[in-house]
């Protein structure tokens, strides 16, 4: 007869154990899975620390379904041209992406200023000089 070890029955049993994989190719949080598995997130993280092989099995399932759309969306693709562009612009935005770059060059806005400050300022209170001003510029 095995002897009684005592202490506190282990918390991740393997129906914990199930009930995680399962919340986790579900794409489920650690908070979610947790409160699906029964157990707390410091359960979780404990045993995580302590248990590479726990930890590297709940990674395995946390990427289930990224693995799976994946999957889905490059078998879909050779029917969906769309699709495919759409692909592509997310995953090679520099080659694929629609983006409008503008280069500017810091030296022309520069310029641009000083220009803008070189030219006479008028206060609105002589607006007869001013349109005066601007006429003559006119002609």
């Amino acid at each position: 007869m095995p002897k009684n070890k005592g202490g506190r029955p282990p918390a991740i049993t393997p129906t914990v154990l199930a009930k995680l994989t399962t919340a986790f190719e579900l794409d489920m949080t650690v908070e979610e899975a947790c409160t699906y598995a029964g157990i707390s997130k410091d359960t979780y993280y404990r045993k995580a620390k302590t248990d590479q092989r726990f930890s590297d099995e709940m990674e395995r399932a946390r990427q289930f379904a990224t693995a799976k759309a994946r999957r889905i969306v490059i078998e879909k693709m050779e029917d969906d041209g769309r699709l495919a562009l759409s692909y592509l612009e997310r995953k090679r935005k520099e080659e694929f992406s629609p983006r409008f770059e503008q280069q500017v060059e810091v030296n022309s806005i520069v310029e641009l200023i000083k220009q803008q400050e070189q030219e006479p300022s008028f206060s609105w209170e002589d607006s007869e000089a001013h349109l005066a001003v601007i006429q003559q510029q006119g002609q």
